[in-house]
């Protein structure tokens, strides 16, 4: 490929995972290539991508060709990378731009969710074996290309930090036992709309109160959550809220004594790469029942904590996903809503996940439960920005005979 590269680039506004796989792919991809970088969307994700290199932010409406063939002709990309947004996918490829496209979740699909299957290659990234319905899906996928694990850089530098040195002495970060970082992720869905704080007035008190009777002193939350959405903090314990970008994040997570975070399948795979583990809290929605699968398979089922069945049971999940991921997202949310709209309801859903929550931390303590058995490797970013690179070339020596 001659000259810099131009690319248009997105992630889907549903939670942060999106954002982290596109920040991971920006990172290696612009240390092998110069590139202008033009973001669309990401409203929700773009505090992750703070410290990457994207030149400026431009608005795409997907439903409207006429405005996205108008905005391919004005930025002149070489090609598209775009995360989780198939409607948007779709919309560029159309309008002539070559999208690389990246499902991180490609073990979701059923028939009623929308595949991006033209585009000119489409990334899926490798973790929970293939339902029979995912697998009849992706098989209409034309340009199909499986990828590890997608985790930055300096994920994969402190998992190499944390080997044996020759001598066989171990390495360790150290950490703070008396601080912990609760991730629950972006707190937002396409499919309803609006932002909703019962997850946060469900999930977040009793976990807390479990962190402080482990002693620790103070907890940071991240997340899109501001400091007046945060519960009165426990008695001996500071709480505060912070957004941070994805390199601070991982940082933080490097220096705390307990982690605890909602079950996104980016943030159990950034931890497995570093050889941490977490306790996982309920699901916020349908990929995050599934990742915590992922978990209790390969680790240990303490290690996720799932709903009391009288807000939700895995039988009625399972059925919901059956009719795909919007009517089940929808459900689980309107599930979450009910359970915290009383002062009884939250109470009730507190007393019953105090004993999970008190035996899955006691299972993190000391480092001891790492998400390593999760995947073997995890060069998919690099795999990604060289497939961007190649696909790049290929154009331009087209355009240029």
């Amino acid at each position: 490929m001659a000259g810099r590269l131009r690319i248009l680039v997105s992630g889907v506004d549903f939670g942060w995972g999106s954002a982290g796989k596109l920040s991971s792919i920006l990172e290696s991809l612009c240390a092998r290539t110069a590139a202008t970088v033009i973001g669309l969307g990401t409203v929700l994700g773009r505090p992750v991508l703070g410290d990457r290199s994207v030149t400026e932010w431009r608005h795409a409406d997907p439903t409207d060709r006429a405005a996205m063939r108008a905005l391919v002709e004005e930025t002149n990309p070489d090609l598209a990378l775009v995360v989780l947004d198939p409607a948007l996918a779709t919309a560029l490829q159309e309008a002539d731009c070559p999208v690389v496209y990246v499902d991180s979740l490609p073990f979701l699909w059923t028939e009623h969710d929308p595949m991006p299957t033209e585009v000119a290659l489409y990334c899926a990234q490798s973790t929970l074996p293939l339902p029979p319905t995912a697998a009849g899906v992706l098989g209409g996928v034309r340009h199909l290309s499986w990828v590890p694990p997608i985790v930055p850089g300096a994920v994969r530098e402190a998992r190499e930090s944390a080997r044996p040195t020759a001598t066989g002495a171990a390495r360790r970060t150290t950490r703070d036992d008396g601080l912990a970082v609760v991730n629950v992720g972006g707190l937002h869905s396409p499919f309803t709309g609006t932002d909703d704080p019962s997850y946060l007035h469900l999930a977040l008190p009793p976990a807390l109160d479990a962190l402080a009777a482990r002693g620790v002193r103070r907890t940071v939350v991240t997340g899109n959550v501001g400091p007046d959405a945060l519960p009165a903090a426990p008695p001996n314990m500071t709480v505060e809220a912070r957004s941070l970008s994805h390199g601070d994040f991982i940082e933080l997570i490097a220096s705390a004594g307990h982690v605890v975070s909602s079950p996104g399948l980016t943030s159990i795979l950034e931890l497995a790469a570093m050889g941490r583990g977490a306790l996982l809290l309920p699901p916020q929605n349908l990929s995050q029942v599934l990742n915590g699968d992922l978990v209790a398979e390969r680790c240990q089922d303490a290690l996720r904590v799932p709903w009391p069945t009288h807000v939700m049971s895995r039988a009625e999940i399972t059925a919901w996903h059956r009719e795909g991921e919007d009517h089940a997202v929808t459900r689980i949310r309107t599930r979450i809503a009910a359970a915290a709209s009383t002062a009884a309801g939250r109470a009730r859903v507190a007393a019953s996940l105090a004993e999970p929550l008190a035996k899955g931390l006691a299972c993190t303590a000391d480092g001891a439960s790492s998400f390593s058995p999760v995947a073997a490797s995890y060069d998919g970013a690099d795999r990604v920005a060289e497939a961007v690179i190649a696909l790049a070339s290929q154009r331009a020596a087209g355009t240029s005979r």
